[in-house]
Parts: C-alpha cells; structure tokens; sequence
C-alpha cells in the first residue's frame, strides 16, 4: 500500500466503515509510515475537537407542529374552496414552509461555516506549536526553493508555489506535509530573525476568504486565491506577519 491509497482509506478507517482486510493493509501501512501514522492522529484529534467543540443546530420548538396544523387547515378548507383558491393556499402555505426552511438553513450554514474556520484555525495554530516543541519542522530543509518545490512532487495532488523571500527578510529554511482541513497540505517554513512562520497552502475551496486572529501570542492570518488558499501563523508581530503576506503576492 502507498501513502495515497492510505490517505484515502482513512476517514472510513476512523468511522469504521472500512472493511476488514482494507483496515489490515492500512494497519500494517501505518506501523511502518511515520508520516501516515502521525496523519492519522491529527485526524483523530480534528474528529475528537469537532465531535465535543462543534455547535448543534436543532429547528425551533414547535415548527413541526405547526407544519402539520396548516397542512391539516389546508386539506380540511378544500371541500368548501374552489379549485383556485385551494391551488393558491396550498401554494402560499408551501411558500412559507420553503422560506422559513431556507432563513433557518442559511442562518445555519453561516454558523456552521464560522465554526469551521475558527476550529481550522485552531488546528493550523496546533500545527504551528507542534513542529516547534517536536522534531517535525521540516521534511526538505533547504533555502533553495528549486529543490523543495519539487520535493512535493507525488506527495501532494497539487504543486505549492515556493517563493525565495530571503532579500526582503524572510528567508525559506524547507517545507514538510501536514494534515489539515481534511487533507495533506503543504506546509512552507520561513524565518524572520529568530523566529519561525509556518505558511499552509492547499487548493483553494468555495467560499475562501481572508481572516486574522490573535491567540496565546502566536499571530495567524488566512488568505486565498483562484488558486490557493494560504494560513500564515509565528509570533512575528501582526504587522510583519502582513508584510510577509504581501512579498508573497508579488
């Protein structure tokens, strides 16, 4: 079994949906992948997090009642209405159904989609921390980016665009894969004087923004592009850490 095959099995692995002898092959992948085995545990923590940290949202009390009390007024009213008028409250009702589903879906879903990106960005700060209190920092370490851009090639479905930032003082120290949002990513390690900036880059997604927090001393900030999306992160003062943002863009 290779790492792609492993990455793909694992979310059914951990929802234990996974068959038998699939599980054996990965089981038997992992004792032997540092790099898997290390995945497959932030994505139990990632699942641990959301499963206790992640909000509910249950549709308000009596909403169903209410849905069958109109339906039964409708269905009771046609033996007295015309067929038009019948046609038209049945339709005003299935109207207000819909747009009472769709507010609630929305006001949902922009919930949801802020818990997530705040449960992300706990995650990318987590990542941050780990590679600077363990030894995984850096898989490639090198300041040339010829050779840790290719050093992605067939670990990633993506290529990363690796910048040399050493003339406005960011100088590139190597990369290494992580796993986040999901899915193994890119991450790139730059210096600013003695400090470290931790830059995550994978495929854009649909809805992608910007955003920037401030956490236990550790700055992060969030960006994207057609392409990408980027989560920067160091204890480098907020200030620098936006320039940093900005050389990239040029």
């Amino acid at each position: 079994m290779n790492c792609a095959s492993a990455h793909e099995w694992m979310e059914q692995f951990l929802d234990q949906e996974l068959d038998a002898a699939r599980s054996a092959l990965l089981e038997e992948h992992l004792v032997n992948c540092r790099m898997c085995s290390e995945i497959l545990a932030q994505h139990r923590r990632l699942q641990s997090d959301i499963r206790t940290q992640a909000p509910y949202h249950s549709a308000p009390a009596g909403l169903d009642r209410a849905v069958r009390d109109a339906l039964r007024q409708t269905a009771a009213s046609q033996s007295t209405a015309g067929a038009a008028w019948r046609r038209w409250q049945w339709a005003a009702i299935a109207a207000s159904v819909l747009l009472a589903a769709s507010l609630g879906w929305n006001v949902t879903l922009l919930l949801t989609r802020t818990a997530d990106r705040d449960t992300l960005a706990q995650e990318v700060l987590a990542s941050h921390i780990r590679s600077l209190i363990g030894t995984h920092l850096l898989d490639v370490p090198s300041s040339d980016q010829h050779t840790v851009k290719p050093w992605f090639n067939g670990k990633l479905d993506f290529s990363p665009e690796v910048k040399d930032l050493a003339p406005q003082g960011f100088p590139l120290l190597g990369g290494r894969i992580e796993y986040l949002a999901g899915r193994p990513v890119a991450a790139l390690v730059y210096g600013r004087r003695q400090h470290v900036i931790n830059l995550f880059v994978w495929p854009s997604g649909a809805g992608d923004g910007e955003s920037s927090l401030t956490r236990n001393g550790y700055n992060v900030i969030h960006w994207s592009d057609p392409h990408m999306t980027y989560w920067a992160v160091s204890d480098i003062p907020s200030q620098e850490l936006e320039d940093f943002k900005l050389q990239l863009a040029k």
